[in-house]
């Protein structure tokens, strides 16, 4: 029933993908899936009377952010080398695709919200801005780029 209900807080969640785990995640972003719908005109009728229709088209899955804070451990590089960088040899991407998930838990830490991510792999990696007078802690962003996400609570 509305109103009785726990609400989800967005700063509980976790992210994790086959092997990679165990990371402390700041942010999250881009979990979504869109389709841009075809609103051609069709034709004009007897008297002018134009005819259209709104008709779906091909599902476009939005990039997926995660910016997580940086430690020595250097698996998610490892994994963004591995699927685009050559170097003479050919990438691998595609045997080195993930299914992950995002995990979003409520006050008293159970899991209440779960988007499952299919064959999800880095396309993007971006490591930490450094400055002398910062008083963050140092962040490496992970854009993957995935063929579906399904919420399954």
């Amino acid at each position: 029933m509305p109103g009785q209900q726990e609400f989800l807080a967005s700063c509980l969640f976790y992210f994790e993908a086959d092997g990679i785990t165990e990371k402390s995640i700041k942010e999250i972003s881009g979990l979504g899936v869109e389709n841009t719908p075809a609103q051609e005109v069709h034709g004009s009728t007897k008297g002018g009377k134009i005819m259209r229709q709104a008709t779906p088209t091909v599902v476009k899955f939005t990039n997926i952010t995660i910016k997580m804070i940086a430690t020595a451990d250097k698996d998610i590089y490892d994994w963004y080398k591995k699927c685009n960088e050559d170097m003479g040899t050919p990438r691998q991407w595609l045997q080195n695709r993930k299914t992950g998930s995002v995990t979003a838990y409520n006050q008293q830490l159970q899991a209440l919200a779960r988007w499952n991510i299919k064959n999800c792999y880095p396309v993007k990696y971006t490591g930490p801005t450094l400055t002398a007078s910062g008083g963050d802690m140092a962040t490496e962003t992970l854009e993957l780029v995935h063929e579906g996400i399904e919420r399954v609570q």
